[in-house]
């Protein structure tokens, strides 16, 4: 893989394609199903050698085959039991080993059953297929809304984000959508709901030959013959400290109420620890009181999100019950990063918090 941002796709070996009974075989008819020639570019370049790799959308194993040919450990979940097992035929008529593949959504798994892993590598599933495999939970090619989707898709990454390695990879590969009469934004939306569990680093253009005709005037359908890799990564992110607590100082002076906790505290008590990836500040669960603080916020130019999803104002705090923290965040224009993580309850089953007098 060189600098360029965008990567043409070669024609997919015989040997590594998808054979054609299983494709007759399968619901999508391997129409979702990418190819191995896209994958190993990103396993060579994202994961170490001896790295393992794991796709949470494992389809029918173009990924996991990816990074076998690159030398590298590899597993995957796929929901569809059926897809899942043709995995394993797909591996032994090449004469190798079948991947582990869990038939389950990953973020149904329990921690003791998924490894770790340094690359997380997928195409995601798109909104609006006519999925006729069999019907389970989780099945997000059985969205009901665009919305639903969207939340299932960060149910996974969330999950991956838990056990993917430190400065570990997550890349996702994922087209905008036209669905109806309109264009979904899929690409851009990830991109979002990824930057809020990693740090977006780049992005790869992916494109591919498709025969095209002219277009009819006035319309703007086009042949939709490239997509997106979104290349994130699982790191602490410098945040600029100084700013964050001059910033925390001047919300104390307003006569906002919170504590300091985690690795922030630990770096005003001793600035030779490790240096934080934010600001961790217990508040009262009081939606007028943590209300106010997040105006404040909002007014500095702040963003208010949580697990991804835009905050509105007035704060309405039963809507958020169980997501446990708001983030703020703040770039400015030379890229220095201010974020707060405003925990209003308890993350854990073991966790309490102290009452905030």
């Amino acid at each position: 893989m060189d600098e360029r941002s965008w990567l043409h796709l070669e024609p997919e070996p015989a040997e590594h394609a998808v054979p054609a009974d299983l494709i007759a075989r399968d619901p999508m008819a391997g129409r979702d199903i990418g190819w191995v020639t896209q994958m190993r570019p990103f396993v060579r370049q994202f994961c170490p050698p001896g790295g393992r790799v794991f796709d949470p959308f494992a389809g029918l194993g173009s990924t996991l085959l990816a990074a076998r040919l690159e030398g590298r450990d590899a597993f995957g979940c796929e929901i569809d039991a059926a897809r899942a097992a043709q995995i394993g035929e797909r591996f032994a008529r090449l004469g190798l080993a079948s991947p582990t593949v869990f038939a389950a959504s990953c973020d149904t798994l329990a921690d003791s059953v998924l490894p770790p892993f340094d690359l997380c590598l997928a195409n995601v599933p798109y909104f609006g297929c006519r999925w006729v495999g069999e019907t389970v939970p989780g099945q997000l090619y059985g969205s009901a809304s665009y919305e639903a989707h969207l939340n299932g898709l960060r149910d996974v990454f969330h999950r991956v984000r838990g056990t993917l390695a430190d400065d570990g990879f997550c890349i996702a590969m994922v087209q905008n959508l036209r669905v109806g009469e309109r264009m979904l934004p899929l690409a851009f939306d990830l991109a979002r709901l990824l930057g809020s569990l990693f740090t977006l680093q780049e992005e790869r253009v992916i494109v591919y030959d498709r025969p095209a005709r002219a277009a009819t005037p006035l319309d703007a359908r086009s042949n939709r013959s490239h997509e997106y890799a979104l290349i994130a990564r699982k790191h602490r992110e410098r945040v600029d400290l100084l700013a964050t607590a001059a910033l925390l100082q001047a919300l104390r002076a307003e006569g906002h109420r919170f504590i300091v906790f985690g690795s922030f505290a630990r770096w005003l008590r001793d600035p030779a620890s490790a240096r934080p990836a934010d600001a961790d500040l217990q508040v009262a669960p009081d939606e007028a009181a943590l209300g106010a603080l997040m105006r404040s916020l909002a007014l500095r130019g702040f963003s208010l999100r949580c697990w991804g999803d835009p905050v509105h104002l007035p704060l309405k705090l039963d809507a958020w019950r169980g997501r446990h923290y708001f983030r703020a965040e703040r770039i400015d224009r030379e890229g220095a990063v201010i974020r707060l993580d405003l925990c209003f309850e308890p993350s854990g089953p073991e966790a309490s918090f102290d009452v905030l007098n």
